[in-house]
């Protein structure tokens, strides 16, 4: 892969574009029907801007931006063969697929007079071409995760040579890293905490509480923090987010200020756990090292996986604990055969 796909911002698309946006999430009222974005959860609505962004961009960076544009008129067969070719040397074959089935999902918001059959064919390749990427070997358990993460706080809070602005960041990218080791929530709730909402203090603990229509499922996931992580939000919050230039209420505190960005906070942890431990584990792949934790170390006490991730599905679950369950096989199997060899 190589140069990160960037999104463009609302403000920056054709008017047209933005207005019929707005126009689509607007709230129902007593007597008048929403938008057609109106009913979606916010993150679904995040997640159609930032695919269609990624696509005006596109256009953007080669010269094909039209600010003067109709609804969704940079929807287009040339447009679009061309973005999926660009999309080829940037991002997977999953990725790929979702990304034009979120560009026609909102193309047909913008222009529902518009035939486009031929981008739901377009899509319909790209899903039949999917390979999700092994991932198993990218997983590690999560006790290595946390390590890493209070590992990088004690850098940040001893160090001598670094400036102290540079040491906040270390902190905030060890407690990121840490916190999500604990509490494997997804990368958008992690992304979007501020305190006092989404985090608060309750008593002498920290608590992580998500309401129904800020998660995937649907239902509301509450969690305490684990105390390992007590004293060291305390001590960010007191000290070192206050480095960085208004953050307001934004857990995650970034140095232009305000909270730091989305993709941001799921690049930090990839090329950090890329940098630290010879391994990139993405936020999501968190999920996966939870399970697989609990998996080696549990034994049948997989429910404990269920209630970390809000799996309602047991099989998500089973997949991890059978995976678990071979390596394990074949580890015993391998010291058998040792003995045998021994003998």
């Amino acid at each position: 892969m190589s140069e990160k796909v960037r999104a463009c911002p609302l403000c920056d698309w054709p008017t047209a574009d933005r207005e019929a946006w707005e126009r689509a999430c607007v709230a129902a009222q007593r007597l008048r029907p929403g938008g057609a974005a109106a009913g979606m959860k916010p993150s679904t609505r995040t997640s159609l801007r930032r695919s269609y962004g990624y696509l005006l961009d596109f256009c953007s960076r080669n010269g094909i931006f039209d600010k003067n544009a109709e609804p969704a008129g940079h929807v287009t067969p040339e447009f679009i063969d061309a973005f999926v070719h660009d999309l080829y040397h940037r991002v997977g074959s999953v990725t790929r697929a979702s990304y034009i089935g979120k560009i026609r999902r909102i193309a047909t918001i913008f222009a529902p007079g518009r035939d486009l059959v031929w981008l739901g064919e377009i899509e319909g390749d790209l899903r039949n071409e999917v390979r999700p990427r092994p991932k198993y070997h990218r997983i590690v358990l999560s006790g290595r995760l946390l390590a890493l993460g209070l590992e990088l706080i004690r850098r940040g809070e001893t160090s001598t040579h670094l400036t102290e602005l540079a040491r906040a960041r270390l902190v905030r990218d060890g407690l990121m890293i840490a916190l999500l080791s604990l509490c494997p929530i997804r990368l958008r709730n992690l992304a979007e905490l501020h305190v006092g909402r989404q985090l608060r203090r309750i008593g002498d603990t920290w608590w992580i509480i998500l309401e129904a229509a800020e998660t995937k499922t649907g239902r509301p996931d509450e969690r305490p923090v684990p105390e390992i992580l007590t004293s060291h939000i305390d001590r960010w919050l007191k000290h070192w987010r206050t480095l960085f230039r208004d953050p307001d209420d934004a857990f995650w505190a970034s140095i232009k200020g305000g909270p730091l960005a989305y993709t941001y906070v799921g690049h930090i942890i990839t090329e950090t756990t890329r940098r630290e431990l010879g391994v990139a584990v993405n936020p999501h792949l968190f999920r996966d090292c939870a399970v697989y934790t609990v998996a080696t170390a549990a034994g049948d006490r997989m429910g404990i996986a269920s209630g970390l991730l809000q799996h309602t599905d047991q099989r998500t679950v089973e997949k991890h604990y059978n995976k678990g369950a071979t390596i394990g096989a074949v580890r015993r199997y391998q010291q058998i055969l040792d003995q045998l060899m021994c003998d």
